[in-house]
């Protein structure tokens, strides 16, 4: 079977790689073009499948649409199989990607009703079905790469034999619970990909401490995001049209009158901690710090609707009523990031990058965050923001306090975030380094050979 990967003679040890230098190495954005490059001839045009498990349009799937279309301004092609319709889908077309919705099945999703025997068998009697929807995908066109965009997709593997492709895998998540799956995906990275790219350090240790061969032909590429000064994608044009959402958002944001927002936008799940900052702010509001108000922006997944209804009721015992806002989802959030004061990403399990962190720093806002998984990667304390201990509603208050107290500190902070960004995290920077990974990729048919320097994009 073409795609497998045997497990390298001479795994790399885990600090020979740059990527997995102390934090405190300055963090300096290479080329990835310095490996010893595989000896078949390079494609410069990769016709590149993308396997995705998700149709809405959070953090995998708007990295997704970007690397599809820098690839595309690259001249290469992307092809892109998603589960269900949704906001990912119309974003993929609006910009002319070529996209087939097929079904969780068929781009072989792995969800907690799956994760037992029964589901798998019935994962697995659904490949038949499945292998000849590719076929009509494809058309019988030649594809040159094969990625699987998060590690919950496991279509990749045998459409990348079928394509008879190499197979990269894109990570965006750490997988710590259950124990046994965290073992197991590392397993199935090793033997089933030929190259892996990681959006964030944090997420690559969580694969090579149970597979250190990984980190032979792994490499780290830091997400980015769109400059948000200079408007969201597909908004309005019209920047009268564009400052009075501006305005009408500052002032749903600060019900009753209150001066500060502090904003927490992204899904509406257990692991994000819109619980603890409802907590921390009632710290905050016991010790007399009560001129701010509470934003969510984001909601829930059609199956965990639970969490917005204990959120509300958190709030209505909490003596928060009237100054929490929840927004929903939002498909253009530069016009929340302008209307908020400082953004909040208390994450109460360990977050693999962090999109919200680099978003807020874009705009120019202070970031306090969770001391966990990714996110010390990004934010900086005491510099362009605060980091606090993961599940601590005090320790969260106490990061929160002196921002709140303190005009020019948010302010010194946020500019310091946006420097910051400016240099790490600018979309631009993502898009040039995925897209040579993705040809880089693309002239694999052997497992890379180990290197004693690697080169991505976070050393």
């Amino acid at each position: 079977m073409e795609p497998r990967v045997k497990p390298a003679r001479k795994p790399t040890a885990l600090l020979a790689t740059p990527w997995l230098l102390p934090d405190s190495v300055a963090v300096v954005a290479t080329p990835p073009h310095t490996a010893a490059q595989p000896s078949c001839p390079p494609r410069a045009l990769p016709t590149v499948l993308f396997v995705h498990q998700s149709g809405d349009l959070y953090g995998s799937d708007r990295m997704l649409l970007s690397t599809a279309q820098a690839l595309q301004r690259a001249g290469g092609h992307a092809i892109v199989l998603l589960p269900r319709a949704g906001a990912l889908l119309q974003a993929l077309q609006g910009v002319g990607i070529e996209c087939h919705v097929l079904s969780d099945a068929a781009v072989i999703k792995l969800t907690r009703a799956n994760l037992s025997w029964r589901g798998l068998c019935n994962l697995l009697s659904a490949l038949p079905r499945a292998w000849r929807l590719w076929g009509r995908c494809l058309a019988g066109r030649p594809v040159d790469l094969v990625v699987s965009n998060t590690l919950a997709v496991l279509g990749g593997v045998p459409l990348a034999w079928r394509c008879k492709a190499p197979h990269l895998w894109h990570v965006h998540e750490i997988v710590e619970h259950p124990r046994w799956a965290a073992r197991v995906f590392p397993w199935l990275a090793q033997h089933f990909a030929h190259r892996v790219v990681c959006n964030s350090r944090a997420t690559l240790r969580s694969l090579v401490q149970f597979q250190p061969a990984l980190a032979a032909r792994s490499r780290v590429v830091w997400n980015g995001t769109p400059d948000p000064r200079l408007g969201s994608p597909g908004a309005a044009g019209d920047p009268a049209d564009a400052g009075a959402c501006r305005s009408a958002l500052r002032q749903q944001f600060r019900p009753l009158g209150v001066p500060l927002a502090v904003g927490l936008v992204g899904r509406i799940n257990r692991m994000k901690g819109q619980g603890l900052l409802l907590a921390a702010a009632a710290v905050l509001q016991q010790r007399g710090i009560n001129s701010f108000s509470v934003v969510f922006v984001g909601d829930t997944p059609a199956d965990q609707q639970h969490h917005l209804q204990q959120l509300r009721q958190q709030v209505a015992a909490s003596g928060l009523s009237g100054r929490v806002v929840f927004t929903g989802f939002m498909a253009h959030t530069s016009a929340a990031y302008a209307a908020l004061d400082i953004v909040c990403m208390p994450s109460t399990e360990a977050e693999s990058f962090g999109l919200v962190a680099i978003e807020a720093m874009a705009a120019g806002l202070p970031v306090v965050a969770a001391a966990i998984g990714g996110l010390p990667e990004l934010v900086v304390h005491d510099s362009t923001g605060a980091l606090h201990k993961a599940g601590d509603a005090h320790a969260l208050a106490d990061a929160l306090a002196p921002l709140l107290l303190s005009q020019p500190l948010r302010q010194r902070m946020g500019q310091a975030g946006r420097l910051r960004w400016q240099q790490l995290f600018a979309i631009e920077t993502m898009d040039r380094h995925m897209v040579a990974e993705l040809k880089q990729a693309a002239n694999l048919r052997q497992p890379a050979a180990p290197r004693s320097s690697g080169a991505g994009h976070a050393p």
